[in-house]
């Protein structure tokens, strides 16, 4: 890891300490804010692509980063042909799709770029605040005290202007969505698992689907929302070209974006021009490790990703963006983390880490289960329970919840069935790797490899607390304190990863990537996690499934912005 990254670096530091180096002080395109001119004048600002840093991208040498330099111009005698469109979105997953389907219902000619040979739509569900569904099944949410919960979360850094536009437009935007999913047959209903907790309370917006009688093309995935926007596409003739990538963009005299340079799986270049504008939608950085270390906290440089394709986002977007001339949030950048690297169930249950000691209140959300996990020997941790644990659960649900504490595909309008997460545990005891079973807390401690002199004292410690109805270690209120007394014993293994890198680039309440001095760069957009400053510090799960919302919502209005230009 580079020195420089172990305490996280702001923009603003990023480009001080670029600014210092003399090569890089000498070369016109630092960040894209001096862009190079090609031999005809146009000035063209480049892509990562692929690989991350383009074809004729700088080496590290002439800066700290690979992207610190952009790449030079293609030559236009390389460049087979030119196709003009409206729009053209670069990345074909929950973000890029969303924005296509809006710009095509909006009019306009639209062609998406997308590197891999599939819809990258991934997800559990999408987070929305008072969609006509939350109306019907009488779970309407009370937006302004949710929005001071999300902003606190982001310890204020981020825009309050955005997270006002997300809550005003993600209901409108589901009510889009939830239209096509009634047009093709599919289904939906709002996840009951949620935290009811007065001190850490969540919302019912996390908004899941199932295909029912719609037919999800093979290249779509799993994912039925971002699958049921490409459908719709595809119905209004949106071009999407898989195993193609966008190499570079390219701006005229005044810096405006005019279109991009596109590279096929053949090795042959094509220049779409569009009107309109480009979007950004290449996903977050997680998959390219030189940005994780100059971008993240170190505690999650290293971290597991579990975003798929694994290794295909890799800031592309966020590169071009800066080639380009934009700015990066204010960094460390902020993740949306689950402890879902091990067992899918955790409950409220005592956690203890490998040296048998518990380490936090367990009563709390995904974040903190996370965050509090990573920081233990091994990255490791250990749910603890008896024999009552699903009777107990279910009594938990009245005050607390959330992920990973109920089970994953419970609708509001069913009551939790204890019978269901026994199942899922048990069915994990047969498997072996992810919880454990036993007569006795001895036995136990072998088989989660504990230190077991520790771990029974903690046990039995954390028993007399039950019984005295007081954590006196944590806090943990009263109503979540089960005791663990009764045969037989299990253990589950908590192991966080991180789910999507939340931050990216500046852009303003048009989605438009901004400089420097806050002033937007014509014909370019950012948008899902490509762009910026809806989030800062950490991630709101108190409106679970918002990262995906920010997807849905930000497409949804880049169309009608586009068209309006």
């Amino acid at each position: 890891m580079k020195e420089q990254a172990k305490t996280g670096i702001s923009r603003r530091s990023f480009l001080t300490g670029a600014a210092a180096t003399g090569a890089l002080a000498a070369a016109a395109g630092l960040m894209g804010c001096a862009p190079q001119q090609a031999a005809d004048g146009k000035t063209e600002a480049g892509n990562a692509g692929a690989a991350g840093a383009g074809e004729g991208g700088a080496s590290s040498a002439a800066g700290s980063h690979t992207w610190d330099v952009k790449p030079d111009p293609i030559p236009e005698s390389d460049i087979a042909g030119t196709t003009d469109v409206d729009v053209v979105v670069i990345g074909a997953g929950n973000a890029g799709v969303a924005a296509a389907c809006s710009a095509v219902e909006e009019g306009l000619k639209v062609t998406v770029i997308e590197k891999t040979e599939t819809v990258n739509g991934r997800g559990g569900g999408v987070g929305a605040c008072n969609s006509r569904l939350n109306k019907e099944l009488g779970f309407e949410i009370e937006p302004i005290a949710a929005q001071y919960r999300w902003n606190r979360t982001c310890g204020n850094r981020n825009s309050e202007a955005l997270v006002t536009k997300w809550f005003k437009n993600s209901g409108p935007a589901m009510d889009w969505l939830l239209d096509k999913a009634d047009q093709y047959g599919a289904t939906y209903t709002l996840y009951a698992g949620y935290s009811r907790s007065a001190i850490l309370p969540e919302e019912p917006d996390f908004h899941t689907f199932q295909a029912g009688s719609f037919a999800i093309p093979k290249e779509a995935g799993y994912f039925v929302p971002t699958a049921l926007l490409y459908q719709s596409c595809l119905d209004q003739g949106v071009e999407f070209l898989f195993g193609h990538t966008a190499e570079q963009l390219v701006q005229d005299e005044s810096g405006k974006v005019t279109g991009v340079v596109v590279k096929a799986a053949d090795g042959t270049y094509q220049q779409f021009n569009a009107s309109k504008g480009v979007v950004l939608a290449t996903g977050d950085i997680a998959g390219d490790q030189e940005m994780r270390e100059a971008y993240l906290e170190p505690l999650f440089v290293d971290m597991r990703s579990d975003y798929m394709p694994q290794g295909a986002n890799t800031g592309d977007g966020h590169k071009m963006g800066m080639w380009a001339g934009g700015v990066m949030q204010d960094g460390p950048l902020p993740n949306a983390l689950h402890p879902q690297g091990g067992s899918m169930f955790h409950g409220p249950f005592m956690f203890v880490n490998k040296e048998g000691k518990r380490y936090f209140n367990e009563a709390n959300w995904v974040q903190a289960k996370s965050i509090q996990t990573m920081k233990q020997t091994d990255h490791v941790g250990f749910s603890i329970f008896d024999k009552n644990f699903p009777t107990d659960n279910k009594d938990s649900l009245n005050h607390g919840g959330g992920m990973f504490w109920d089970t994953m595909s419970r609708s509001v309008t069913q009551e939790f069935d204890p019978a269901e997460i026994l199942a899922t545990v048990e069915g994990e005891v047969e498997q072996g790797n992810t919880a454990w079973k036993a007569d006795t807390l001895e036995e136990l401690a072998d088989l989660i490899g504990v230190d077991k002199e520790n771990f029974l004292a903690e046990v039995e410690n954390y028993n007399k607390m039950c019984e005295a109805g007081e954590d006196t270690q944590f806090e943990k209120e009263p109503v979540f304190l089960y005791p663990i007394k009764e045969p037989p014993f299990y253990a589950t293994k908590v192991e966080a990863v991180i789910l999507v890198c939340v931050g990216g680039l500046k852009v303003n309440t048009d989605l438009a990537v901004v400089k420097e001095d806050g002033t937007p760069i014509d014909g370019l957009f950012a948008t899902g996690n490509t762009s910026g400053d809806l989030y800062a510090v950490d991630y709101p799960i108190n409106m679970p499934g918002n990262s995906n919302g920010r997807c849905l919502t930000w497409g949804y209005l880049l169309g009608k912005t586009l068209a309006a230009r």
